[in-house]
């Protein structure tokens, strides 16, 4: 029998030779060989791709950034912005952004956890807050370390919750919540505190219930209780369920039994928002403690009751930096005003009540004719930033400056420093030139909303004197916000413009002498009139001029879903 000999490989491979069994034994298990081998060489590049992969991760940009601008990051992502108004209160913290953060990686986790200021915020709705959302709470203020804690409690409109403990009865008691009790119990100390939405009875059983905690077991009976410690409180009583049938607001009281008796001694900053109180008799006092006013930096005052009655608290407010005031009159009340009764002259000196330290002052006033004869007795020596917003008066005849006069913003005495200044709101052309011209104080900043026609604007400017002086000659920089339907835009571009005093020299525009400062401009559109929109974002040749040949910088600021392609 003659035996196969293997063919050789290289004419098996490249000479086309038709195998034997040999062969093709020998070819087979040379392919399982390879085919072995390369599995373990993909094995071996994917752990390799793999490798090289994670090495260049190590160059990422991401990978170097601070631990600090980390922080600030994730402070900028969780951030929830408040009313602009309430000044005074805490910025609120999304949590469902913070928990997605700490799942990113382990550094990214251990970074937020260990900012303590990115937990030490919580906001509590009552009383749809369950006894698991309240041990998470409870754990996230764990976190917060040595950051000082807030708390913010609401009664959510979408529940109906109209608390009843002024009744002493066996209704719904929202200050006897269980899990708040627990909140209250369990996440202390806290320094700062608002309630929204809570009657006065409701409030003062919370406070008896704090104190009734022993969260000082550790220490000695006579240390301090870390209610007396808080140096922020929040009160917002204008939509508490209860609050038209609360005995607190329909009569007279001790001012031992007053609530504000009850705010801690080391109270810095106070928002307190009043009701509006319809066909009551309103006792409508603000006793609030001298001693409680003198140590305030912060005050945030709403006062929809009419009278002079808010001036007794301001005279005692000296050392206050920030305040905003949310001044009307209750038109709709029938009853008489108690408060009326204050003898307004004995609370001034040399016939104003000066606030030597406030720096910063917004105004919210409904009905200015009303308001201003009490506004008249103040006086902000060093002011530096006004906010106002004048509400319900837009067919009198000029709301903004009548304010603006009483608090003394046209007299010689005027604040010398004040170098921002914002007007909210509707505002007539005519009333804002008058404004303008009438402030003597050297602004430097100027935001308004665009309710103004500016048209009108531009005729009162042009039709001054010439060689008068510029409005706000200190002017650098102007906001225009709500571009609203039909306003003209290059009328505004025009005004500006004409501020510039310039001449030509061989073709070129060459600027005069006294040169105009204002050299930004920001406008911001909210209309969704298509022609305002191609006004908005064209090129003009007034815009051009102003960018070119002045040096004006004109920003516009986009809303996400009035992208130029779309225009």
């Amino acid at each position: 029998m003659v035996r196969e000999r293997a063919t050789p490989l290289t004419e098996l491979l490249y000479g086309n030779a038709p195998p034997n069994r040999l062969d093709l034994a020998i070819i087979q298990d040379r392919s399982k060989a390879m085919a072995k081998r390369i599995v373990e060489l993909r094995n071996e590049l994917e752990n390799l791709e793999e490798q090289l992969h994670l090495h260049t991760c190590v160059f990422s940009p991401a990978r170097r950034i601070p631990t600090e601008i980390l922080t600030i990051i994730f402070d900028a992502v969780s951030i929830v912005s408040p009313d602009p108004f309430f000044a005074d209160e805490d910025w609120e913290r999304d949590l469902e952004s913070l928990t997605t953060i700490a799942l990113v990686c382990k550094r990214w986790r251990d970074v937020a956890y260990s900012s303590g200021h990115l937990w030490a915020v919580q906001k509590v709705d009552i009383p749809t807050l369950t006894q698991k959302q309240c041990g998470t709470l409870l754990q996230w203020y764990g976190r917060s370390k040595g950051t000082p804690k807030t708390l913010k409690l609401d009664t959510p409109y979408r529940v109906s919750t109209k608390c009843e403990c002024y009744e002493q009865t066996g209704g719904m008691q929202l200050c006897s919540d269980t899990i708040l009790q627990r909140l209250l119990a369990e996440g202390p100390p806290f320094s700062r505190i608002s309630m929204a939405d809570f009657t006065p009875t409701c409030f003062k059983n919370i406070v008896r219930y704090i104190r009734s905690t022993n969260t000082n077991a550790t220490t000695t009976s006579a240390a301090q209780h870390w209610w007396d410690k808080i140096q922020r409180l929040g009160l917002d009583f204008r939509h508490g369920s209860g609050n038209e049938n609360d005995p607190y607001w329909l009569q007279s009281q001790l001012p031992a039994q007053s609530i504000f008796t009850s705010f801690p001694d080391s109270l810095t900053s106070l928002a307190l928002h009043l009701p509006r109180l319809e066909e009551k008799p309103q006792r409508k006092f603000l006793d609030i403690p001298a001693a409680v006013l003198r140590k305030l930096t912060t005050l945030s005052l709403t006062y929809p009751w009419g009278g002079p009655q808010f001036l007794t608290a301001l005279q005692h407010c000296t050392n206050v930096e920030i305040l905003s005031l949310c001044l009307g009159e209750d038109v709709d009340c029938q009853s008489a005003n108690l408060g009326d009764r204050v003898n307004v002259t004995s609370l001034s000196q040399d016939g104003h009540i000066v606030l030597p330290k406030v720096k910063s002052l917004t105004l919210n006033i409904i009905g200015a004719s009303s308001v201003v004869k009490h506004l008249n007795l103040i006086r902000f020596p060093g002011l530096l930033e006004f906010y106002i917003e004048s509400e319900d008066e837009y067919h009198k005849p000029e709301p903004y400056s009548t304010i603006l006069e009483a608090i003394g913003l046209f007299s010689p005495d005027a604040p010398q420093d004040l170098a921002s200044f914002s007007v909210v709101g509707s505002i007539k052309a005519k009333e804002l030139y008058h404004l303008l011209s009438s402030i003597t104080s050297p602004v430097t900043h100027l935001t308004t909303d665009a309710f103004f026609d500016p048209r009108e604007f531009l005729k009162l400017a042009q039709g001054a004197h010439t060689g008068t002086p510029n409005l706000l000659p200190s002017l650098q920089y102007l906001e225009v916000r709500s571009l609203t339907d039909y306003f003209h835009l290059d009328s505004l571009f025009l005004y500006i413009e004409s501020r510039q005093k310039h001449g030509k020299q061989k073709g070129k525009v060459v600027m005069k002498a006294p040169y105009d400062r204002l050299k930004r401009v920001m406008l911001e559109i909210t209309s969704s009139d298509t022609a305002l929109q191609k006004a908005y974002y064209k090129e003009s040749a007034t815009l051009k001029i102003l960018r070119e040949s002045f040096g004006i910088k004109v920003d516009r600021l986009y809303e996400p879903e009035l992208e130029e392609s779309d225009v």
